[in-house]
C-alpha cells in the first residue's frame, strides 16, 4: 500500500513527526531520519522561493524573460504567482 502525504505545511508536519517516531521507536534509523529532514527543508525552500517570486510578480516585476535568457528552468505550479 502506497502512503500519500498531504501536500500541505501540516501534512508536511505530520511527515516529520511521524518519521521521529519511528526514529524513536526502532523503527527508522540515522540515516533515513536525516534524507527526510533533509528532504523536508527542499520543500520549505521551494515554498519560499514559490511565494517570494508570487511577491514579486505582485509588486509588477517581470521576471519571466529574464529567467528564459539565463536559461532557467520553470518549477512549481502552473500561474503560482498569481495572487
Amino acid at each position: 500500500m502506497i502512503k500519500h502525504t498531504d501536500q500541505t505545511s501540516s501534512g508536511l508536519c505530520a511527515a516529520l513527526f511521524e518519521e521521529f517516531d519511528l526514529l524513536r521507536n526502532g523503527k527508522s534509523d540515522p540515516h533515513r531520519a536525516a534524507a527526510v529532514a533533509k528532504l523536508a527543508v527542499q520543500i520549505i525552500n521551494t515554498k519560499k522561493l514559490e511565494i517570494e517570486a508570487a511577491s514579486f510578480h505582485a509588486q509588477g516585476l517581470k521576471f519571466v524573460p529574464l529567467a528564459l535568457t539565463a536559461k532557467g528552468l520553470k518549477i512549481g505550479v502552473k500561474n503560482a504567482a498569481k495572487v
